[in-house]
């Protein structure tokens, strides 16, 4: 049988404490858009330099004994919050705190988007809670939630790549024009179509994997070379190469294979990027992770 313990209503003195406690929490959340906006300045002004040429990965790590990388991440989070900051101006022209990301993990997720995409997003992750809680209860919005919709948005723009190259089959029917024949054409239209069914349903059906491996045959049948032409068409990134990939500000990712995944911090160091319980959470991770146009697997 279970206890029911009935507790007491907050007193007036509690409230206020409880109030005192909860501004300190936010004050504290929010101290991550100005960090992130003075590494900006120094970054972008290049205060960081030395007569002896430090660099501004070498200024983060002697500093403040962070990654640059990491540092990077809260310069996009409080350009995030600097991006949204006109959706929570109230008509007396004071912030509602509420109504924008309330730490940085959901910051850094919505990183992941264009400026007016993070809005796009930003502002129907509120609508939604608004609808739910109703207008009296403030919209509160979770780091996961955020993911997700992220997530969600960006297989939306996925779908309609897939959906434009299957028009683009369409169109070109004509074996004379493509050097296609009908058959292969309608054959095409169909596995993309079932591409896109599979992704929509979240790979419930057919992992990805084996929709990629299945790929990969494809090629494999198609190149004169068998398998090893497939192989021979891989990317190898030299150090020149990856230098210019961490300069543009690229990640790259790998998978260690004991539940860890590791980001390139330097050409030849390698950083713990996150460890996981279970090989399928680690993968899922990556595989998320590498939605995003700026990062690459090694």
């Amino acid at each position: 049988m279970e206890m029911i313990v009935e507790e007491k209503a907050l007193s007036p003195v509690e409230q206020t404490r409880l109030g005192d406690l909860e501004s300190v929490i936010r004050e504290n959340f929010l101290a991550y858009v100005a960090v992130g906006n003075a590494l900006l300045e120094i970054r972008e002004s290049r205060l960081y330099r030395t007569d002896d040429g430090r660099t501004w990965e070498g200024y983060c790590r002697e500093i403040w004994d962070m990654g640059y990388k990491y540092a990077d991440k809260l310069v996009s989070a409080s350009k995030v919050i600097e991006n949204l900051t006109p959706i929570g101006v109230k008509a007396d022209g004071t912030i509602d705190w509420e109504l924008l990301p309330a730490n940085e993990s959901q910051a850094r997720e919505l990183a992941r988007l264009a400026p007016e995409e993070q809005k796009q997003v930003w502002q129907q992750l509120i609508k939604g809670k608004q609808a739910a809680a109703g207008d009296e209860s403030p919209a509160r919005v979770t780091a996961k939630a955020v993911k997700n919709a992220v997530k969600g948005f960006k297989g939306e723009h996925i779908s309609d790549t897939i959906k434009k190259s299957r028009d683009k089959v369409k169109d070109k029917v004509n074996p004379d024009k493509s050097r296609k024949s009908a058959e292969f054409s309608l054959a095409w239209e169909n596995l993309m179509e079932e591409i896109d069914r599979e992704h929509r349903s979240g790979w419930k059906n057919t992992p990805r994997d084996t929709v990629f491996n299945s790929l990969i045959s494809i090629a494999q049948a198609v190149g004169e070379g068998g398998k090893q032409t497939v192989l021979d068409r891989k990317i190898t990134l030299k150090a020149s190469n990856l230098e210019k990939f961490l300069g543009a500000g690229f990640g790259i990712y790998r998978l260690t294979g004991n539940k860890m995944i590791e980001q390139l911090e330097s050409v030849g160091t390698w950083t713990v990027y996150g460890e996981y319980g279970t090989d399928e959470q680690c993968a899922e991770v990556f595989d998320d992770l590498l939605l995003d146009p700026k990062s690459i697997q090694a």
